[in-house]
């Protein structure tokens, strides 16, 4: 992935949502309920903003092809997080996805940023969230993300991590509980993520404390105040590859906003903790991610 890349993806976000703007005119995607395609998760998956969810992407059903574009901005007290992608559901039940990822270290090293470029693979196994209600089976995907770090380099490598690349796999369990909290719609996921990626890959992979793949639980709970507005809450815990710096786990608050089947808004707080030599980094999370 290139700058051509990014051009062509916010091009066609820009396109998708003066399509949202005239949607009086313009059918809206898919035959799936609105939500269920997630938001965009900060590698490129589908599901919540900091981990992925066994729903696939897009509003596709069995006999159906959809997808998204989105962009999203994470900003703590002191670095800045690009991320700008696509997803691609195949008839409920193949996400594919692509990212590129832009992390700039301000004071830690001025004028630097670190560039990760992520391709994603999902695959739902069995279940459907949605329409299983009579059975406590959720529905059950597993997936990847291959992971290339463009500036390993001299960052990363001289902090001790040991590969430029890396491979996340994760299972994902996702069930929606209609009216499962007086009335409204509760979604709850957990993932399970086996990984050796340090600040996700952005620091590169493996270090001198471990190498290792290490076993990583992610968890979701979101409430549907109505079936445009869902608030909820994240954690994913991380590993703590590298003997110099601290890594801590990822939490986060949100509220995301589907005004249609072709645009949603995500508002986050996070909480990223120590990330390299600056503690308690929190600030906020926007994503907007568009449907087609």
């Amino acid at each position: 992935m290139n700058s051509s890349f990014i051009v062509i993806t916010v091009a066609g976000l820009a396109l998708s949502v003066s399509a949202f703007a005239a949607k009086d005119t313009v059918s809206e995607p898919g035959g799936r309920l609105l939500g269920t395609g997630g938001v965009a998760q900060v590698e490129g998956a589908a599901g919540g903003g900091l981990t992925p969810w066994a729903l696939i992407g897009g509003y596709g059903t069995r006999d159906q092809i959809g997808g998204s574009i989105f962009v999203t901005r994470v900003v703590p007290q002191n670095f800045r997080l690009t991320t700008i992608g696509a997803q691609f559901g195949f008839y409920d039940r193949v996400e594919m996805s692509l990212a590129q990822q832009k992390f700039n270290l301000g004071s830690t090293v001025p004028n630097m940023n670190l560039r990760m470029d992520v391709v994603g693979l999902k695959v739902k196994l069995i279940g459907d969230a949605v329409y299983d209600q009579d059975t406590a089976l959720p529905q059950i995907a597993v997936g990847l993300q291959y992971k290339r770090n463009d500036d390993f380099r001299p960052i990363p490598a001289a902090l001790g991590a040991r590969d430029a690349s890396g491979t996340d796999f994760y299972l994902s369990a996702t069930k929606l509980y209609l009216a499962g909290v007086a009335g409204h719609n509760l979604l709850l996921n957990g993932t399970l993520r086996l990984t050796r990626a340090n600040q996700m890959g952005l620091l590169g992979f493996g270090g001198d404390r471990n190498n290792d793949y290490r076993l990583m639980p992610e968890f979701s709970a979101v409430i549907f105040l109505t079936d445009a507005i869902a608030v909820g809450t994240e954690y994913r815990k991380k590993p703590d590859n590298l003997a110099i710096f601290r890594e801590d786990d990822f939490k986060d608050l949100f509220i995301a906003w589907f005004p249609s089947k072709r645009v949603s808004l995500t508002l986050a707080w996070t909480d990223l903790g120590n990330i390299a030599d600056k503690p308690n980094q929190r600030g906020p999370y926007l994503s907007i991610k568009a449907d087609f």
